[in-house]
């Protein structure tokens, strides 16, 4: 059975990191890679729901299902446990566009590079954000 307490505080972790990227993404397409493991892919759904109720359109994928869209290279393979939300104008590249790593506790890194939001699901209290970089962190509430 499904503890009803821990899917309220994800939902306010996705709600909170829903809130910031909105923000963030006034005017500007979205890329987003969510990095989690397989037990947690429905992150990624989840927080696509969460910016559509916040007027954003966008749509989620598994990464590198896409070849040759801006950002992936041509003949990428799939990366499993990476899944991709992206919305706005598809040709966009550079400042129009807003890029966000997130990465669930248990990822393995993406690229070498640090997250941007680091989402938990380790800790004992239910999944909790540990870490939601400044650029995004300005206007969002705490979760």
């Amino acid at each position: 059975m499904t503890d009803l307490s821990a899917i309220a505080r994800e939902r306010a972790a996705l709600a909170t990191i829903a809130d910031a990227i909105v923000a963030a993404s006034v005017d500007k397409g979205l890329r987003i890679e969510v990095a989690c493991p397989t037990s947690h892919l429905a992150v990624a759904d989840h927080l696509a729901q969460a910016l559509h109720a916040r007027g954003r359109v966008c749509r989620c994928r598994a990464a590198g299902s896409e070849p040759g869209e801006a950002g992936s290279p041509a003949g990428e393979r799939r990366q499993p446990g990476v899944v991709v939300i992206t919305g706005g104008p598809a040709a966009g590249t550079g400042r129009d566009v807003l890029r966000v790593d997130v990465r669930v506790t248990g990822a393995p890194a993406q690229d070498g590079g640090d997250p941007d939001i680091v989402l938990d699901y380790q800790d004992p209290d239910g999944p909790m954000i540990r870490y939601l970089a400044p650029h995004l962190s300005t206007g969002a509430r705490s979760a």
